[in-house]
């Protein structure tokens, strides 16, 4: 109850969950020598929402579900994926999110980068601030979409970043 106090007066904190499911964790990837490690980075985790007295919580853990789901196991690598930018406004009933996510992918054994890339969503939605919690996943389920669209396209061999 302190943390919440502390992080922002009279906001309401409105957790961010897949498809507004508030229960059971993400399935595991189907290869257990793939791993994804979800981080906030750069962005305030609650993520306020600016002209609402609104912000979103659990946000590294929304997206590594998000990225979990989207991409297929890539056999015996790590994906790191920080979430190193965001915002969040609220102006005449429409919300809008904006999330910036980067992606290293490392080999298990020996930690060898590579490759790395950035990838950005921007969402909208007329809705009251505090029913956002849907347009935050969905941006987050993007950026994941197009995280799994880069592993695809990467050679099975790739030993250097794109």
């Amino acid at each position: 109850m302190i943390a919440l106090a502390a992080c922002g007066g009279s906001e309401r904190f409105v957790r961010v969950v897949p498809d507004g499911i508030t229960t059971g964790a993400a399935s595991p990837p189907a290869d257990p020598t793939f791993e994804v490690v979800a981080r906030v980075a750069g962005v305030h985790d609650p993520l306020p929402v600016a002209g609402a007295e609104v912000a979103f919580v659990d946000l590294e853990r929304a997206l590594g579900q998000a990225v979990v789901r989207a991409v297929a196991p890539k056999h015996d690598h790590v994906l790191t994926v920080e979430l190193v930018a965001g915002d969040a406004r609220y102006a005449e009933g429409r919300l809008a999110v904006s999330l910036v996510a980067r992606a290293t992918l490392r080999t298990r054994e020996g930690n060898t980068f590579v490759a790395q890339t950035q990838v950005v969503c921007r969402d909208g939605a007329t809705l009251p601030a505090r029913d956002g919690a849907r347009v935050v996943w969905s941006c987050m389920a993007r950026l994941a979409k197009d995280l799994a669209g880069w592993l695809d396209g990467l050679p099975p061999d790739k030993e250097e970043s794109t």
